[in-house]
């Protein structure tokens, strides 16, 4: 995994990784939803269908937030997706 740089922010690196993790699980969340979200078939498709759908919109709020942050303290998210 490679070290966050905390360029001009006031965190501290291992506060900087911990963001960046935090930043791409939910990133990788969101994919990880979608694409399950896709592969549900059958008679009951459309409900289990609409809460896959809201989980991911639901991480993809967290990720933004978690951005915000970082980018408020100079840190720039990654695009990683575990």
């Amino acid at each position: 995994m490679a070290k966050a740089t905390t360029g001009g922010s006031d965190l501290t690196p291992r506060v900087a990784e911990a963001l960046q993790r935090l930043h791409s699980h939910e990133v990788s969340g969101v994919v990880r939803y979608l694409h399950y979200a896709h592969m549900i078939m059958g008679a009951n498709r459309i409900p289990i269908v609409a809460w896959l759908k809201d989980q991911a919109n639901e991480a993809m709020d967290h990720a933004w937030k978690l951005g915000e942050k970082m980018t408020a303290h100079g840190l720039h998210p990654e695009m990683r997706v575990q």
